[in-house]
């Protein structure tokens, strides 16, 4: 269906709280709850001796939000959570929200006095940027993924989380994969605890992801091994020129318009980017996404949802390939993984998965990531790429 000016307006009216690094969309695609409630099976007491990884499935939301399970506490108290190598902490919402943090109230909370191994810790954290604002304190408890509990976690009950964006997140926190340089007043972040508490075979984490439209599942992260079934070749390294968030040097990034017979560069003279596995969007420069924008034909839809571009659905397959260069080796994305699909009450958007950056540089979320099997190297300190097998 196309639209019409009082559609659009009643759908963006609907979508315009969502954040730009964020975009939270209506998916086309099958959300399945059934893989809650009776499915988990509770192998708390089961012994986990013989496990030196951990295979986490990926569900996705709004073909925006990709999160996997896990569990706190004994008895387990159950949390979606999104994992995510652009943070360092762990956070869920706590049972001590007031009942006016509607964000807050709106998922599972954390509930100390239900768990046996609850440790008190109280130190207070707060963040407010121009796109989030959390306020909370700090916990300590065991978290449990299906076969492996990794004991004493420090995590941040959240008490104040801002309507915009957490409210419209299917996810209730997040499990922070950054570098421990960005961990709050010194704690131990998650995946640093299952390497000291010796639970990995390898010390790093590995992500698969897919928009196969006929399942809900968004792919797997391996914590602490690898499956190098799923990556078609050999794997490009590139150095972490940044141990906070998973930054790399990107050499530029090319599209060739073929209907221009000329090809683009962006990031000309190699620049840094951010590896991010929570966003789905593809984030840098304003001057060059909008560049890009124009380049893909996609229009500025201000006021009714910032930040964002749409571009014609019937065209949308037309649209170029645009590359990726690290080290000397092109990794190429299809407008068929890139374009986000929007569908509300019949109404078709597709959206140009190009925003601006928030913090003034290239990030690489699930447009990339969905065509790229990646791993993140604690011990050498790089990221592995290569093309994604299914």
């Amino acid at each position: 269906m196309n639209f019409n000016i009082r559609s659009f307006a009643i759908f963006f009216a609907f979508v315009g709280t969502f954040t730009s690094n964020s975009a939270f969309v209506i998916d086309i695609y099958r959300d399945d709850n059934s893989y809650y409630g009776d499915h988990i099976i509770d192998d708390l007491n089961t012994p986990k001796d013989a496990w030196d990884y951990e295979v986490v499935t990926l569900y996705k939301f709004l073909n925006a939000e990709y999160y996997g399970i896990i569990r706190i506490g004994r008895p387990a108290q159950e949390f979606r959570v999104v994992f995510d190598s652009a943070w360092a902490d762990s956070w869920v919402p706590s049972q001590h929200c007031g009942f006016t943090e509607l964000a807050c109230m709106l998922h599972n909370r954390y509930d100390s006095s239900k768990s046996s191994t609850y440790k008190e810790n109280g130190r207070i954290f707060s963040r407010k940027s121009q796109e989030l604002e959390l306020g909370g304190f700090l916990s300590v408890d065991n978290f449990h993924l299906e076969h492996i509990e990794v004991a004493n976690q420090t995590f941040i009950e959240m008490t104040h989380m801002s309507w915009k964006p957490f409210a419209l997140q299917k996810s209730d926190g997040i499990i922070g994969l950054g570098w421990r340089s960005l961990a709050t007043n010194g704690t131990i972040p998650f995946f640093y605890n299952m390497i000291k508490q010796k639970l990995v075979k390898q010390n790093l984490f590995t992500f698969y992801m897919n928009r196969d439209e006929t399942t809900n599942k968004a792919g797997k992260l391996i914590l602490g091994n690898t499956d190098r079934s799923h990556a078609k070749d050999n794997l490009t390294y590139v150095r972490v020129v940044d141990k906070g968030y998973w930054t790399i040097q990107m050499d530029r990034v090319t599209i060739d318009v073929k209907k221009m017979n000329k090809t683009y560069a962006f990031c000309k003279n190699h620049c840094q980017v951010v590896m991010d596995t929570s966003a789905n969007t593809i984030s840098g420069p304003a001057n060059e996404i909008q560049a890009i924008n124009n380049l893909l034909g996609a229009k500025n839809i201000w006021p009714y949802w910032p930040y964002k571009y749409m571009v014609d659905c019937r065209q949308y397959a037309l649209l170029p390939h645009v590359s990726f260069v690290f080290n000397d080796k092109e990794f190429t994305i299809d407008s068929k993984y890139y374009v986000q699909h929007v569908v509300y009450h019949g109404v078709q958007v597709c959206l140009s998965p190009f925003v601006t950056s928030a913090i003034g540089t290239w990030e690489l979320g699930g447009a990339f990531l969905m065509q790229f099997y990646t791993e993140f190297d604690f011990d050498n300190e790089r990221i592995g790429i290569a093309e994604t097998v299914f």
